[in-house]
């Protein structure tokens, strides 16, 4: 039977970053935490292997820890300076050309962690989703229409070296 008559929303979530590797210090974190227009929970699968057997196909689950991981993809609305925008782009170029990075290692210059916080439809926490080490793959392009008045967003698709979800969480 279930626990709840109630469906969630789209609407109740909210996004905590731990970090912007081209950030240096926290007060501009609210560039992204409070900007977050949407945000793709990737989906989860794994691969199988089959194996044949007396005219018979059997299916095989292989589970390979964080193989063939699919990406998070966040959309921001553009702050009025772009800044949010410019200091990912900042660090997609240090990415690529190895410049700039606050460690020895550029696979280690990472977003620590992405929290998705899943909300009721009273906004108490219920669940989290946490990425962790996340880095850029991918930075939408910026569409600007001369006489159009709407925000401007761009997206971000990010890779991640695990997934984990906490439920019932009400006091994060």
């Amino acid at each position: 039977m279930p626990t709840s008559v109630n469906p969630f929303h789209q609407d109740k979530w909210k996004v905590s970053f731990s970090n912007i590797p081209s950030l240096t210090g926290f007060e501009k974190m609210p560039l992204y935490d409070l900007y977050v227009k949407s945000v793709v929970i990737p989906d989860v699968n794994i691969t199988e292997h089959f194996s044949d057997f007396q005219q018979y196909r059997i299916r095989h689950p292989v589970g390979k820890g964080n193989v063939d991981l699919s990406q998070l993809q966040i959309t921001f609305k553009a702050d009025e300076n772009l800044e949010n925008y410019y200091n990912l782009f900042t660090w997609m170029l240090n990415l690529r050309y190895g410049e700039n990075i606050n460690t020895d290692l550029i696979r280690k210059n990472t977003i620590k962690s992405i929290d998705v916080i899943l909300l009721d439809n009273q906004k108490r926490k219920k669940g989290l989703l946490t990425f962790s080490n996340c880095y850029l793959l991918t930075l939408s392009s910026l569409s600007l229409d001369y006489g159009v008045v709407e925000e401007v967003s761009f997206t971000a698709n990010f890779t991640y070296e695990e997934i984990n979800l906490e439920t019932n969480v009400a006091n994060l």
